[in-house]
């Protein structure tokens, strides 16, 4: 048989055995599946017969299709992850454990010693494991053994492997933070019901969540601290935190009960006595040396449901702890360092699951916003936020650019519980100052994302920035508040946004209701009735030798913006300055896949911080405060512009943090009225509570967090 004839006899036989499959998946589907559900096996079994997938054999790759979930195969086939980036082990429920365990007592213990602790064979015990450290790795590993070593080829079913899988992830989870205390039995018992979550802010002696409250007002209704005894401010207590490395922390803490919890960066979390700053446990994870970051080993806090406090790792982990004593009880891999991934913001529990979201919009990544079952650690959704082939907006990327095309989520977002929906903003497009290789308007970047939380479907989304080519993220947490709009009373969304517009939503619906300057701009001439930038030089939104504002930083970065309620207020920790953006003519991928398609851009205007307060129904100014107007502001310059979100209280004041100085404003004036040198970057936003009935300020500087009261 010629070579013609063998191409012609191959061809046929793999169109027919993807036929057999596919035929015989739909006599065999399980109930409620979809032709959704059934296109992407069929892509995968085509892949699987032109020898684009190897080292699973057919009938692995049909059991593991025919398992809820699918592994998360889809990922593979339609979201240009890696093979191994893409499955996720689906045994890992208590029951799944604990036969991996009785599998690995009978199979594998005889070498690696019980609990995997080692003996003729290594510890398995920690994370990093010599020969692939992913699920599938490991998988392989105990199916095919290690060739030149004694590790043999175990007789296994594949799922009884993939419990095997599974059970030494709770090892490597047990040894990786074991939540060790000073051998003392817990003291606390903490029990947090979805109805306190969704009632968060109405009791005062609690934070419990990353804004204090669903609706991201950052706001508490105290009254015990007021402009006339603010100055009279103490220091209570200080924890010192346990990491060297750390050099600021960016976390809130969640306060249930009498206890603090709190992470110090970059993977501890901390329990604390709320009365004397006392250590209660600590959890703390080993990560690897090299992880895709692109600024600082930061974590920005945790959540709480029930018994269990939720921490997402910066290694991609999502991790539940027991809330009395700090040990762990389940974790889950969200996503992959190796496809340029972290995990930076805290998560959102919304019901029963808890949402997070991925960082890494500088290493060209594709976003995405992830829920999680709060009990077993199963994934419930995934949305998308850069739509791949079939999904609505993927015709805004041009050149196949959506495969690395960033949006990542990496700031908390908010949620209504009487709509059911999570609000949640997407940052910047990869790369982010090249918009040469990815034309179109690269949805949903720089966006606002509104999702139905039961099932992740999009409801609405409102792109502020267009096809960016200034790395302006929009990932700053939206406040819902009701307020008055042109006379009307609107269920609003108010968000400050990094490209200096000030905008208003109605969240219901995602309509454009205002949008207003509120730093200097001049990259665009204004915003049209629908709310898309009116672009101030033509089609080109960044050219070379234009200087442009606001800068590299925009006009307000991450930092949370706080809402006075009862004044209709929104105080903003904004940012003016002015660059020049340059571009790579051939962006390339650096050191971890670093990906901005620049060399950066020159600040031609030094970046200057300022506090504004708004009408938040008009955007129109009421006062300002400078930072360099605080004492001592040019003393604490040794930290460069470290400065923290904002915190708005009923007492009338406005707390923040800048340049080492913790600091009170008066909400009504814009007086400074307090501050207080700390020694150390402030970029964590303070929050306010009752201890013993009596109103504290919490916020962390340097190393160390602090508790101030009259």
């Amino acid at each position: 048989m010629n070579r013609r004839s063998k191409l012609i006899v191959g061809t046929a036989a793999v169109v027919i055995g993807v036929a057999a499959a596919v035929v015989v998946m739909l006599h065999s589907l399980p109930s409620g599946w979809t032709w959704e559900a059934v296109s992407w096996r069929a892509r995968l079994f085509t892949g699987k017969a032109e020898g684009r997938i190897s080292g699973l054999s057919w009938s692995e790759l049909w059991f593991m299709t025919h398992v809820r979930g699918g592994f998360s195969l889809e990922g593979f086939v339609d979201g240009g992850y890696s093979l191994e980036g893409a499955v996720t082990n689906p045994f890992s429920t208590t029951g799944d454990h604990l036969s991996g365990a009785r599998i690995f007592s009978s199979h594998c213990a005889v070498c690696h010693g019980n609990g995997g602790s080692g003996g003729y064979g290594p510890s398995l015990r920690h994370p990093g494991l010599a020969h692939g450290d992913s699920d599938l790795a490991i998988y392989r590993v105990v199916r095919d053994g290690v060739s030149g070593t004694g590790m043999p080829r175990v007789a296994m079913s594949p799922q009884e492997r993939w419990q095997v899988v599974g059970y030494l992830r709770t090892l490597q989870a047990s040894a990786s933070g074991s939540g060790e205390n000073d051998g003392s039995p817990p003291q606390i018992n903490i029990d947090v019901s979805p109805e306190q979550i969704r009632d968060a802010g109405s009791r005062t002696d609690q934070w419990l969540t990353y804004s204090g409250s669903f609706n991201g007002m950052r706001y508490t209704p105290l009254k015990e601290f007021t402009p006339q005894n603010v100055s009279r401010l103490q220091l209570k207590w200080i924890h010192q935190f346990g990491t060297a490395e750390l050099e600021k922390s960016e976390s809130t803490p969640i306060v249930v009960d009498g206890v603090i919890f709190a992470t110090e960066p970059p993977a501890t979390v901390v329990a604390l006595e709320a009365r004397s700053g006392a250590v209660i446990w600590r959890y703390s994870r080993s990560l690897p040396d090299r992880l895709p970051i692109c600024c600082f080993r930061s974590n920005r806090g945790l959540a709480v449901l029930e018994n269990t406090v939720f921490f997402g790792s910066l290694d991609d982990y999502l991790i539940a702890l027991n809330a009395d004593s700090g040990s762990v009880i389940w974790q889950t891999q969200v996503c992959r360092p190796s496809d340029g991934f972290t995990m930076t913001g805290a998560p959102l529990v919304a019901g029963d699951q808890v949402v997070v979201g991925v960082a890494g919009g500088e290493f060209g990544i594709r976003g995405f916003l992830a829920a999680y079952d709060a009990k077993t650690g199963q994934l419930k959704w995934r949305f998308n936020t850069i739509p791949g082939p079939g999904e609505f907006g993927h015709d805004t990327w041009k050149n196949n650019a959506w495969q690395s095309g960033g949006g990542p989520t990496w700031v908390t977002g908010s949620y209504d519980p009487t709509l059911d929906l999570i609000y949640w903003g997407v940052g910047n497009p990869a790369p982010g100052l090249q918009g040469d290789v990815r034309p179109g308007d690269n949805l949903f970047t720089d966006s606002e994302l509104a999702l139905h939380r039961s099932s992740g479907k999009l409801a609405w989304y409102f792109q502020f920035t267009p096809h960016d080519e200034h790395d302006w993220d929009a990932v700053q947490t939206p406040i819902l508040a009701d307020i008055r709009v042109d006379g009307v009373l609107r269920r609003a969304l108010c968000v400050a946004n990094r490209n200096g517009f000030y905008y208003v939503l109605d969240r219901t619906n995602g309509q454009f209701l205002l949008g207003v300057p509120f730093v200097t701009e001049n990259w665009a001439k204004g915003l049209n009735s629908a709310g898309r930038p009116i672009l101030a030089w033509g089609g080109e939104s960044s050219p070379s030798d234009r200087v442009i504002s606001p800068g590299a930083g925009g006009g307000v970065n991450w930092e949370n913006a706080a809402f006075d309620p009862v004044t209709g207020t929104i105080f903003i920790p904004a940012t003016e300055g002015a660059a020049v953006f340059t571009k790579a003519e051939k962006p390339e991928r650096g050191d971890l896949g670093f990906y901005p398609g620049s060399s950066g851009s020159d600040y031609v205007v030094p970046e200057k911080r300022v506090v504004r307060a708004l009408d938040a129904a008009t955007g129109t100014k009421k006062w300002e405060r400078w930072e360099s107007s605080l004492p001592g502001w040019r003393r604490s310059s040794s930290f460069g512009h470290d400065y923290s979100g904002l915190l708005a209280t009923g007492g009338g004041l406005v707390f923040g943090g800048s340049s080492g100085y913790v600091f009170a404003i008066d909400s009504t004036t814009g007086h400074q009225l307090w501050s207080v040198y700390l020694g150390g970057a402030t970029a964590a936003a303070p929050i306010s509570l009752t201890v013993d009935g009596h109103q504290v300020l919490l916020i962390s500087a340097g190393r160390a967090l602090f508790m101030f009261g009259l």
